[in-house]
């Protein structure tokens, strides 16, 4: 029987981290390990994505194939307040991560490991969408200057990985402010920000289409 190929999800225990970590789960051809912190519970490891030896320590010792990096500090509050720590998470841990992800991949002939770095539609600024991937971005607050900071970090390594921008997500929220959209339901802006944003359920990103 041939060996499964092993995936490692970071924020596992966010709005899409559950979502893929259950579509894994759902296949006999993957071996899943899912990454939380303040929320891991059941099958999900603690890691502390901010303690960069142990995160090192984590993915090499998992050797994923694929890994897919869903944790992000996009708490409006946090980010515009506590701008050390969101970058910390948003880009640093991302530095992390895809450094590691570059050294396993050292020596290898063809690489044997991808890292996808899930980001934001936010590192636009919204006056023209639905944008394309060439798009110059423009982001208007700290949270996509953040993220399109971890973009800047991916490319600067040559491991083999990929981007995926991915606009406000909505669905079984474990809270309110999980998600953007049921965060606005009880302010008279939720119709504005309908008319000027594209939200989207995480379970056909997780899935691989629309």
């Amino acid at each position: 029987m041939a060996s499964k190929h092993r995936v490692l999800i970071t924020g596992a225990s966010g709005l899409l981290g559950r979502a893929i970590f259950k579509q894994f789960c759902n296949s006999d051809k993957w071996e899943v390990l899912g990454l939380a912190h303040s929320r891991a519970t059941g099958a999900l490891k603690k890691v502390n994505l901010l303690d960069f030896e142990e995160t090192e320590r984590v993915v090499k010792e998992f050797k994923p194939h694929v890994l897919i990096h869903s944790a992000a500090e996009r708490r409006p509050d946090i980010v515009e307040n506590d701008e050390e720590t969101s970058m910390k998470l948003n880009v640093e841990a991302t530095k992390a991560l895809v450094s590691t992800i570059n050294e396993l991949n050292s020596g290898l002939e063809i690489p044997g490991h991808f890292m996808l770095y899930i980001s934001t539609d936010y590192v636009f600024d919204g006056t023209n969408p639905p944008y394309k991937p060439l798009d110059q971005p423009n982001p208007l607050n700290k949270y996509g200057k953040s993220k399109l900071a971890g973009e800047q970090v991916m490319k600067m390594y040559p491991a083999d990985g990929g981007i995926l921008r991915v606009p406000i997500l909505y669905g079984n929220v474990e809270y309110l402010k999980e998600s953007a959209v049921t965060g606005l339901f009880n302010r008279e802006i939720y119709a504005w920000f309908n008319s000027r944003c594209y939200p989207w359920p995480p379970s056909p990103l997780a899935l691989g289409g629309g």
